[in-house]
C-alpha cells in the first residue's frame, strides 16, 4: 500500500457552485466529489479523513463534532448537512444551500475553516 497525502486539484465544476467548493476546500481533510449548482439550490458531496481506511469516523466526527453545528449557529437552517451511507457502501457527507443563501454560507464555511486550520496547527 502507498503513503497518502493530501494535496489540492484544480476540477471542472459548475460556475455557481464553484465558490462553494473552493470554501470546502480549506479543510484540508475535505475531498469534493460530487457537487451541482441546481436550480438555485447547490449541494456538494465529499469525504473528510482517512476514509480509505474508516470511511464513516472521520467524517462523522467532522460533521457532527465540528461543521454541522457550528455552521448552524452562523447561518441557521440556511445550510443543511448530512451523511449518506449507500448500498455500495460508500459514505459521505452532503451539503445542501437554500436559494439565496450562498454568499453567507460561503462566509461561514471560509470562517470556520480559518478556525479549524489554526486549532489544529
Amino acid at each position: 500500500m502507498h503513503l497518502n497525502e493530501w494535496i489540492k486539484v484544480n476540477a471542472p465544476v459548475d460556475r455557481g457552485i464553484s465558490r462553494i467548493v473552493s470554501a470546502l476546500s480549506e479543510f484540508p481533510e475535505l475531498e469534493t466529489i460530487e457537487s451541482c449548482e441546481g436550480d438555485n439550490n447547490p449541494w456538494v458531496c465529499f469525504r473528510y479523513g482517512s476514509y480509505w481506511d474508516n470511511p464513516w469516523h472521520d467524517l462523522a466526527e467532522f460533521v457532527f463534532g465540528y461543521l454541522s453545528a457550528k455552521l448552524y449557529a452562523i447561518v441557521g437552517d440556511d445550510v443543511n448537512i448530512s451523511i449518506h451511507a449507500t448500498p455500495s457502501g460508500n459514505i459521505f457527507g452532503e451539503l445542501s444551500i437554500r436559494p439565496g443563501a450562498t454568499d453567507r454560507a460561503i462566509e461561514a464555511i471560509s470562517a470556520l475553516a480559518k478556525v479549524y486550520n489554526d486549532s489544529i496547527r
